[in-house]
């Protein structure tokens, strides 16, 4: 468990990582759940830390082709 694994975690899914940054607490369960699934291992309190530490202006938010890749391109009513 470390800080470490937070950022390194945040770099490798900046969808996940979205998650984390919003700072609720059941948002970061879930990527908490989601970055152990990938061997990543920090705790809640961890990724608080570390995304309270950083910068506001280093939140990212999805791009809209990001959001169509974590959904699927689903629900949009569009034919591809």
């Amino acid at each position: 468990m470390s800080l470490a694994d937070v950022e390194r975690f945040s770099k490798a899914s900046p969808v996940v990582a979205s998650l984390l940054a919003e700072g609720r607490t059941d948002s970061l369960k879930a990527a908490v759940s989601i970055a152990a699934a990938c061997g990543f291992h920090f705790t809640v309190e961890e990724a608080r830390t570390f995304f309270s530490s950083q910068p506001t202006a280093a939140v990212r938010h999805l791009t809209d082709e990001q959001l169509e890749k974590v959904t699927g391109g689903l629900g949009s009513g569009e034919p591809s």
